[in-house]
């Protein structure tokens, strides 16, 4: 039932999207242990749905443009049900502003796939990464996404190999710059901070989530990767930038200063791909619902632990 219903790109199935993100949002909000009431507080959460939300229709704007995935929105679901399985994503926080950045940049590098103006996707799309950077540090590891894609696409050439560190180099640039200016050197030693510890993991609050998705994410992302390669079709070579992009955003995840759900939004966006084209894959209606049914009693099991 479930998935047929969101099997197709309708209004209404988005517009229950929608409302579903603003139910966990104001779920989290009174989940919390410290609850201020006041204009700021009612400000600050608005923003943060907002935020949310065009961070929900951008991936879905890329998927979509870029054909990652079919005419259904299976991966806005996900991006839902993730979100509720890890509530410290609708916090405030470097980690929500510098995805939204990366969002922009990897709308630029996906595009790569048509040959209209190459050289300016991947100089916007490495100025993105550029100032996600410097927002969030270990943002940096994005920046094998536009020479992953320029050999994903076949777009090898002296100057494609220039443009990414071109388009990188000038935010931090000015940033360095003013820096400089307001003799504020002293902070660069504060940017690469990290925590190699994952004891936070061990709460059955992040372990039983972080359990599913990765017992069904080794399931289906070998099924699913030998099905598309070994058929002719435009998925091919968007998937294995599909597969770079889990990865980096995998090893994102391990130097994370702080480790409290925060940070899997990184992994959000490849984990709605790869899931929504096992989904696409599978022919029995019954497994579909299994699939999302199951998730989405952890996403809520979660609230109880």
């Amino acid at each position: 039932m479930i998935a047929n219903f969101f099997n197709k790109s309708t209004p209404f199935g988005k517009l229950s999207v929608v409302i579903l993100l603003s139910v966990v949002v104001i779920t989290n909000v009174f989940s919390s242990e410290k609850i201020t009431f006041n204009f700021i507080f009612f400000l600050e959460k608005i923003a943060i749905l907002f935020f949310l939300l065009l961070n929900l229709f951008l991936i879905h704007f890329i998927t979509k443009r870029n054909k990652l995935i079919k005419d259904n929105i299976y991966d806005m679901l996900l991006i839902v049900i993730f979100t509720a399985m890890f509530p410290d994503t609708t916090n405030f926080s470097p980690i929500l502003i510098s995805h939204f950045i990366l969002l922009l940049a990897f709308r630029r590098i996906y595009s790569l796939r048509t040959s209209k103006s190459s050289k300016e996707k991947l100089f916007e799309g490495s100025l993105y990464i550029g100032i996600a950077t410097i927002i969030y540090p270990w943002s940096i590891l994005y920046l094998v996404m536009p020479y992953a894609a320029v050999i994903s696409f076949n777009k090898r050439t002296v100057r494609n190999v220039i443009l990414p560190i071109i388009g990188f180099i000038c935010p931090i640039f000015i940033y360095g710059t003013y820096l400089f200016l307001t003799d504020s050197f002293k902070n660069l030693k504060n940017l690469f901070t990290f925590n190699f510890s994952f004891l936070n993991y061990n709460s059955l609050q992040l372990l039983i989530p972080l359990a599913l998705i990765l017992g069904f994410l080794i399931w289906t992302i070998f099924s699913t990767t030998i099905k598309i390669i070994t058929v002719k079709n435009e998925l091919k070579n968007s998937w294995y930038l599909i597969l770079i992009h889990l990865i980096l955003s995998v090893f994102i995840l391990i130097p994370s200063p702080i480790k409290n759900g925060a940070e899997f939004l990184f992994l959000f966006f490849p984990l709605a791909v790869v899931f929504t084209n096992f989904l696409q894959l599978v022919n029995e209606k019954w497994f579909k619902d299994v699939f999302l049914y199951l998730f989405l009693a952890v996403a809520i099991l979660r609230y109880f632990l």
